[in-house]
């Protein structure tokens, strides 16, 4: 670990206060749809991008969100316009699904992530909100974003009405896709993969977002994996403490090869920290390793942590998606069988881990020659390896072939590398997904919303 990042990691950076921002004026790729639409057992829409405060069906520019679901049943989507481009965030205060929801119900809240004087961030945003309520009595909410010299990190106590924003690894153009979770009302964990190494570093903030300090890697220095692995996201169990002092679980996904002189990342592995991110122990997932010239990295492996703490996870090997569930904090897991069905094509997983059950969805083609893609909702409702029920096929979402290879990527792009769902305090699923612009095929990319209206609700999340 060069000794400089340390020292970079502990400056304290000034916190600038703004008012959420408009978008960018550029014309929009596509015209919306005036009104919402349906599929299966959900409505869903492409949101606005145009003043803030915004709602309805609208059309941006935006790709590869992330939403979570406050304790309140405040729903937060934020994606990404681009390194350089900044970010877009919408909320609904007190959007829960079921009944009347609607895919076009969220309002849009302009660009957390970008500062004239700072440089707009714009890659590979996440999403986080904290535990419990702050001084104003709101939950915290995280934005990170990548602007190339940091991982950018902008913070609201208002429920999105304005935010602070600070550039934490300031001047220091070698890191690349964080992830960040929230615990209680101050603290937050932030990981990213710091190029120099390929290790994953770990960064923790005991005060709201305004300053991050290094804890360690995810991976041992000098262990195999260090060399060679692809990470996923980031979550935390705020319901079941190891011990009384304040610490809590979390969890960072990520795949790497079975064995040391392993050439590709056959197996996913869970990085376990049982003191609040400060030290860290890999776990292998044993069922989950595919033959030795298969890879499992295609964006990403993900994880999730049920209010009991019984862990979910999942992973891509291109053509179908696998999970693992433990309930022993990642010491022993059982596999399912691929939950995939009727897909020959399957990228992207997301999970959410709940009170009754769990909620997946990926993106996938029914065939291995046909190249449209679609949106995929899987359910697990008995909470065992192989209960899945089947998944039912959503709105299409992209038209040709899927590049995973991020910026060198010259066509195919569309979906860029992840999406996700989450549930309210009911149950009911909440989805953000990319989707071609300006039509099924088309060369850009918008940011669509799906909620869920009806059929079975699983239960509340772990927040």
């Amino acid at each position: 670990m060069p000794s400089y990042l340390l020292v970079r990691l502990r400056i304290p950076l000034a916190t600038l206060v703004f008012v959420a921002l408009a978008a960018s004026a550029a014309a929009p790729a596509a015209q919306a749809a005036a009104k919402p639409e349906t599929v299966g057992n959900f409505s869903y829409g492409q949101l606005p991008s145009g003043a803030v405060g915004e709602s309805g069906c609208g059309e941006n520019k935006a790709g590869e969100p992330a939403i979570h679901v406050s304790r309140a049943d405040n729903v937060f989507l934020g994606s990404e316009l681009g390194v350089g481009g900044g970010s877009e965030l919408w909320r609904g205060l007190g959007a829960l699904g079921g009944r009347g929801a609607s895919g076009c119900g969220l309002e849009f809240r302009g660009q957390p992530n970008a500062v004239s004087g700072i440089g707009a961030s714009g890659g590979d945003i996440d999403v986080a909100l904290a535990s419990a309520p702050n001084g104003q009595g709101n939950y915290n909410l995280y934005v990170a974003s990548l602007n190339l010299a940091s991982v950018n990190v902008a913070t609201s106590t208002d429920n999105a009405t304005t935010f602070s924003q600070v550039p934490v690894v300031a001047g220091l153009p070698v890191d690349d896709r964080e992830w960040i979770a929230a615990f209680g009302a101050e603290t937050s964990l932030l990981t990213f993969h710091e190029i120099a190494t390929n290790n994953i570093e770990v960064l923790r903030s005991d005060d709201g977002g305004k300053t991050y300090v290094r804890t360690g890697n995810a991976i041992p220095v000098g262990d195999y994996k260090e060399a060679r692995n692809e990470l996923g996201n980031l979550v935390i169990d705020h319901r079941n403490l190891p011990d009384a002092t304040g610490n809590f679980y979390a969890y960072q996904s990520f795949v790497a090869p079975s064995e040391e002189a392993g050439e590709h990342n056959n197996e996913a592995f869970l990085a376990v920290s049982a003191d609040g991110g400060h030290t860290w122990t890999d776990q292998p997932i044993p069922c989950s390793t595919a033959s030795s010239s298969t890879d499992l990295d295609h964006n990403f492996p993900n994880v999730s942590v049920s209010p009991s703490g019984t862990i979910w996870y999942a992973w891509s090997d291109n053509h179908s998606i696998g999970t693992a569930v433990s309930s022993d904090h990642g010491q022993t897991w059982s596999c399912s069988k691929p939950v995939s069905t009727g897909s020959a094509q399957a990228v992207f997983p997301w999970l959410a881990a709940t009170s009754g059950g769990v909620d997946l969805v990926y993106y996938g083609a029914p065939t291995a020659t046909d190249q449209t893609f679609y949106v995929y909702f899987a359910q697990n409702i008995a909470g065992k390896a192989k209960t899945w029920l089947k998944p039912h096929q959503l709105m299409p979402v992209h038209q040709g072939e899927i590049c995973e290879e991020g910026a060198t990527c010259t066509t195919g792009r569309q979906l860029f590398d992840d999406f996700g769902v989450d549930t309210d305090s009911h149950g009911w699923a909440h989805i953000a997904y990319s989707h071609d612009s300006p039509a099924l095929g088309g060369p850009e990319t918008f940011t669509g919303y799906a909620v869920q209206t009806r059929g079975r609700a699983v239960g509340e999340p772990n927040r």
